[in-house]
């Protein structure tokens, strides 16, 4: 993969990734990546629900540090909304991530 940075926008030409049908039809899409506006969020805490007709993803933080007493609070901060057929796009693609992880690094418990 090919990553060119400049002033908050990322290039990136996968031609593997977006390659379609055939040899008559081959073609190289370049994808673009615009950060300039993007917020960066921590999560320890992950939460998915669904409907019909999407999948949500909800990001939070523990705020209960001590010990657990009666209740523990988390603090949402992101909610992400797609259709079915992208959470499944992204699940495949976080279990490769996650592979090429424990292959490189170690394995994770």
């Amino acid at each position: 993969m090919k990553e060119k940075s400049v002033q908050g926008v990322r290039d990136v030409a996968d031609p593997e990734a977006f390659q379609q049908g055939g040899d008559a039809s081959e073609r190289t899409v370049r994808v673009r990546f615009d950060d300039r506006q993007m917020a960066t969020h921590y999560a320890n805490v992950a939460n998915v629900g669904m409907s019909k007709d999407e999948l949500t993803l909800l990001f939070g933080t523990n705020q209960t540090w001590g010990g657990v007493g009666e209740e523990v609070v988390i603090q949402l901060s992101t909610r992400i909304i797609m259709t079915p057929s992208v959470a499944k796009n992204l699940a495949e693609t976080l279990d490769r991530v996650l592979q090429e992880y424990e292959d490189k690094v170690r394995k994770i418990v």
